[in-house]
C-alpha cells in the first residue's frame, strides 16, 4: 500500500536522524512531489506517524517531530475509517447495500453511518463532519440536480469519494448504482410479452437519475416493442414516499385514482418503488379493480420478507443492492490506497416474477 510505504520511509529517516526530535517535517506540498502520490494517502501515512507516536500535528503550524521511537500504547493501524451518508435506508432499499459495505469492509475498515433524510444542509453538514474524521466518503445524495457543495471542495484534493445511486456526467467522480435503464425496460417489456397494449410508468416526484433512467428505459421498452409512446401514462407525482415528506399516503392515492380514471386504456403499470406499488393497489381497489385479474403491476426493490410465505409478492425487479454496497466500498478503498482516477460503475438488476402479473383480461 502506498501509505504504508510512505509511512515506512518517513518513520525511517525520523529514526536515522534525517529529522530530529523538535525539527517540522517538509511540507505537504513538499512531500507529495518527493514521493508522488495523492493528498489522501499522505495524510494517511502522518496520521499514522501521528498514532505512532513520532509527530505531532498542529494547524498552522506543521508536522514536528517529538520522538524517535514509538510510543508505547500507541502503534500504527491500517484500519481505514469510512464515512457514508444516506437519505434514508429502509427494507425495501438501503439495509441491504449496507450488509454489503459492512460485508466488504470486513476487518479492515470500519464504517461509519448518517442519516440526512434528504435535507441539502443535513447532508452538507454530515459530509464536512465526516471527511474530518474519515479516509474516505460514499455519499448517496438527496438530489441528481446538483452534487453536494462539500463533495465538490473535497474532489480537488484527492479525497476519496463514491457516490451511490446517482450520476454526476463531466464530473470526476466514482459512482456506483443499478443499470436503471435496462431494469426499467425490462419491466415494461414483460408486461408487453404478456399482452398488454398500454402500460403507465408510476414514481415518485423526486429529481434523481435513477427515476430518469428508469423512465428512458420504459420509453425505449415502446420503441423496441412498436409500441405508441403516450407521455401523458407517465405519472411522477407521488409525494409520500419521498424522506423527510409531510404528505399523507391518503393524498397519493387520491392523485392515483384520478390519474388511473383519466387514463383506463393502461392495463399495465410500473411502479418506480414497492411503497408505490401499495399505494398503487389501494387506488386500484377504491376503483374496484383487481391485481392482477383487471391490472397487472410491476414494481421495484420488494422486501424479502424470508420467513413470510403469506405475503403478496408482486413481480419486480430486484436490485442487487448488496452488490452495489460491497462495490463502493471496493473502489472507495482502492482510492484511499493511492489508486488515481474515477469509475462509473452500472450493477445488473434481476426481474422476479410474482403475484402480480398476468396476461390482461380477455387476451
Amino acid at each position: 500500500m502506498l501509505y504504508q510505504s510512505t509511512y515506512d520511509d518517513l518513520r525511517d529517516r525520523i529514526r536515522s536522524g534525517e529529522f530530529a526530535v523538535g525539527d517540522r517535517l517538509p511540507s505537504e506540498a513538499e512531500l507529495l512531489a518527493h514521493y508522488e502520490i495523492s493528498a489522501i494517502t499522505l495524510r494517511r501515512a502522518l496520521d499514522m506517524l501521528r498514532e505512532a507516536g513520532y509527530v505531532e500535528r498542529r494547524p498552522r503550524v506543521g508536522t514536528t517531530v517529538v520522538s524517535v521511537e514509538p510510543a508505547a500504547a500507541a502503534t500504527p493501524t491500517d484500519v481505514v475509517e469510512i464515512g457514508v451518508v444516506l437519505t434514508n435506508f429502509d427494507d425495501t432499499f438501503g439495509t441491504r447495500v449496507l450488509e454489503g459495505m459492512l460485508d466488504e469492509a470486513g476487518s479492515d475498515a470500519h464504517v461509519i453511518l448518517k442519516r440526512t433524510h434528504g435535507d441539502h444542509d443535513a447532508e452538507d453538514t454530515a459530509i464536512r463532519a465526516l471527511s474530518r474524521r474519515a479516509q474516505g466518503l460514499i455519499v448517496l445524495p438527496s438530489s441528481s440536480e446538483f452534487i453536494p457543495p462539500a463533495v465538490l471542495e473535497l474532489l480537488p484534493v484527492g479525497f476519496p469519494v463514491v457516490i451511490l445511486d446517482r450520476r454526476y456526467e463531466g464530473i470526476p467522480v466514482s459512482d456506483i448504482s443499478t443499470d436503471n435503464i435496462a431494469a426499467g425496460s425490462a419491466a415494461t417489456e414483460h408486461l408487453f410479452g404478456l399482452g398488454h397494449r398500454a402500460v403507465a410508468l408510476v414514481t415518485s416526484d423526486s429529481r434523481v437519475t435513477s427515476n430518469d433512467d428508469r423512465r428512458r428505459g420504459w420509453v425505449g421498452a415502446h420503441a423496441r416493442n412498436d409500441k405508441m409512446l403516450d407521455d401523458g401514462l407517465a405519472f411522477h407525482g407521488i409525494e409520500s414516499t419521498l424522506p423527510g415528506s409531510t404528505d399523507r399516503p391518503e393524498d397519493d392515492v387520491a392523485r392515483l385514482v384520478s390519474f388511473i380514471e383519466a387514463h383506463p386504456e393502461a392495463t399495465g403499470f410500473v411502479a418506480g418503488e414497492y411503497n408505490i406499488a401499495l399505494l398503487l393497489r389501494d387506488a386500484l381497489e377504491q376503483l374496484g379493480k383487481r391485481i392482477p385479474e383487471d391490472v397487472s403491476v410491476v414494481c421495484f426493490d420488494h422486501p424479502d420478507a424470508t420467513f413470510d410465505r403469506r405475503l403478496f409478492r408482486f413481480t419486480h425487479v430486484a436490485q442487487d443492492q448488496p452488490g452495489v454496497g460491497r462495490r463502493a466500498v471496493e473502489q472507495l478503498l482502492r482510492q484511499a490506497r493511492g489508486e488515481a482516477g474515477s469509475r462509473k460503475i452500472l450493477v445488473p438488476a434481476q426481474l422476479v416474477l410474482g403475484a402480480s402479473t398476468a396476461p390482461p383480461a380477455g387476451h
